[in-house]
């Protein structure tokens, strides 16, 4: 496969040959349309079986006669679910109640479970017909729910260090955090002491955890949110640092998320359902399960903590474009945008076994791709000279001020009459160009691109700017596009919400991350679920990143020293 700019490549003969016969390959190389294509031919719709629940998650009703209903599962955000129902459904009643008890709802699309709870309803009549359109909260929301304390084992009133800082491979310090905070929550732990001092003195709460567990605190402990563990030794996802000081999980961990490609999902165990993997405690109580996926696709040599290291130091060199590329990536294989690879260090991007095709047996419905032009060869960036030059040409001028005043015998002339004057003049601005991008634009290409960073120019953060502004700059493709559930893939078999597929056209092959799933049932389209692959956004520079990720470093050192600055 042959590497092209925009997160595109261009396919090799083999595999060109696999998408002219319509066939799809799992490593892009070994042929399988028998399999589609039967699938194509035998697809069936999936059940679609939506279940009201009490607080405690007690099954109590089945909605079987909607009007219609529609599901979102979207990546690292609250899904959401909207029903419409008679007014005469049973479940209305139940359903009324949201307004002081949770009313959990699930609804299961064949092997796929949305599963939330009711967040408010709107009774109405109109033109005499009287209906109830219920929108639902996934349970994604938890997370934003839940505060980060500076630290979980300590009472509200004494939170001494001043903000919890976590520290290594990603998915560790995601799990770690909602562990930590899960515990606070569900053990009850100093809650007579937080509690102690309410304005409304209620001796309740000074027990309130251990009342609601019936006497069963300990069973407490794994319910509602339970972690999958990882081993942090075995976690391959990248190093990073991150903190929060009440702040909410979701805000602390969305960019961590977005940055390394992970998945945080909380699905709701059901008692019948299987075991989660990689739990050892056993479930008995309906549960939501937390857990942290790396859906990058990148694959190191070690399996071990090493790997995301390895992950770190190559994008760093990636920073240099295309200067160190023939070095780490000699073959020039195949990445998405975005991502860094160096085979030769064994730092590999293991190709996604979806694949989409414009073909009239492809499955896709509706599909866009978007170009977009480059807006610049060159970027100006700066506006600030550096501060030690500017106190060095003030401190000149009052230098020569001072002297003439003394030579000349004249008294009472300000010595810093000329300070700033020079101020930002010297060495205030830096531009950086490319040149390979230039030779592609040909003479007439858009030449120049200021962007205004804040920074004093010929500065590390200065460099980092004009790095992201190179990249923004660039010309860039997007593609979304949408298929029925089962042509060819199935939901929750093939594809997942945050996992990567592959879109080729014209002999040029795309690869995103499944934003967004949504389902539809109504009284026109039976079950129909629809995808989306890529936002049609610009991808952030892995520089940006990388700053990022220092900016936190720097920041988890100054926490660690107690340090202000």
């Amino acid at each position: 496969m042959e590497n092209s700019s925009s997160g595109k490549a261009k396919l090799t003969t083999e595999e060109q040959t696999a998408l002219d016969s319509n066939l799809h390959f799992s490593d892009y190389m070994a042929a399988t349309s028998p399999v589609v294509h039967q699938v194509l031919d035998h697809a069936e719709i999936p059940e679609v079986v939506i279940t009201v629940y009490s607080n405690r998650y007690d099954p109590i009703a089945e909605i079987n006669d909607h009007i219609s209903v529609s599901a979102d599962f979207t990546r690292n955000a609250i899904d959401a679910a909207t029903i419409v129902l008679k007014s005469t459904d049973p479940a209305v009643a139940l359903i009324m109640q949201c307004h002081e008890t949770v009313v959990p709802i699930t609804i299961q699309i064949g092997t796929m479970r949305w599963s939330g709870r009711v967040d408010n309803f709107d009774y109405a009549m109109v033109n005499d017909v009287r209906t109830v359109t219920v929108q639902c909260m996934g349970d994604f929301a938890w997370f934003s729910k839940i505060m980060v304390w500076p630290n979980f084992r300590l009472p509200l009133q004494f939170q001494y260090p001043t903000r919890a800082l976590f520290i290594g491979p990603a998915i560790t310090c995601i799990k770690t955090v909602i562990s930590e905070q899960s515990f606070r929550l569900q053990s009850g732990i100093w809650e007579f002491v937080n509690n102690l001092l309410s304005y409304n003195f209620d001796p309740q709460s000074w027990a309130g955890t251990y009342l609601m567990s019936d006497g069963h605190l300990l069973d407490m402990l794994k319910y509602p949110i339970v972690v999958v563990p990882t081993n942090p030794l075995l976690d391959t996802s990248k190093f990073v640092s991150f903190n929060g000081r009440m702040d909410k999980i979701s805000t602390i961990v969305e960019q961590v998320l977005k940055d390394n490609g992970l998945v945080l999902s909380a699905d709701l165990w059901l008692p019948g359902d299987p075991q989660p993997a990689g739990l050892r405690a056993q479930l008995k109580t309906p549960t939501i399960v937390v857990d942290v996926k790396d859906r990058s696709g990148l694959v190191g040599p070690t399996g071990t903590f090493l790997d995301g290291i390895l992950s770190n130091f190559v994008d760093i060199l990636g920073t240099f474009g295309d200067t160190l590329k023939p070095f780490l990536n000699p073959k020039n294989e195949y990445a998405p945008e975005g991502l860094n690879i160096a085979p030769i260090f064994g730092l590999n991007f293991v190709k996604p076994w979806v694949l989409f095709q414009d073909h009239p047996r492809s499955g896709i419905t509706e599909f866009h791709l978007f170009g977009n032009h480059p807006l610049a060869h060159t970027v100006i960036g700066g506006g600030k000279s550096p501060k030690w030059l500017n106190d060095l040409i003030n401190a000149t001028f009052e230098w020569a001020i001072d002297a003439i005043s003394i030579a000349i015998g004249i008294t009472g002339v300000p010595s810093d009459l000329l300070n700033g004057t020079l101020d930002d003049v010297i060495l205030a601005f830096s531009q950086t160009e490319n040149f390979e991008r230039r030779k592609k634009l040909g003479p007439y290409g858009w030449p120049e691109y200021f962007v205004q960073t804040g920074a004093s120019a010929y500065t590390l953060d200065e460099w980092f700017a004009l790095a992201g502004a190179m990249w923004d700059t660039r010309g860039f493709h997007a593609v979304t596009l949408s298929f029925d559930n089962g042509f060819p893939y199935a939901l929750g078999r093939d594809l997942f919400v945050g996992s990567m597929a592959s879109f080729a056209i014209d002999g040029m092959l795309f690869t995103e991350y499944v934003e967004k799933i949504s389902f539809v049932d109504d009284r026109n389209s039976r079950a129909k679920v629809k995808c989306v692959i890529g936002d049609g956004k610009r991808h952030d520079n892995p520089i940006v990143k990388i700053q990022r990720n220092l900016v936190h470093f720097e920041e988890a050192i100054q926490i660690i020293t107690l340090s202000a600055n």
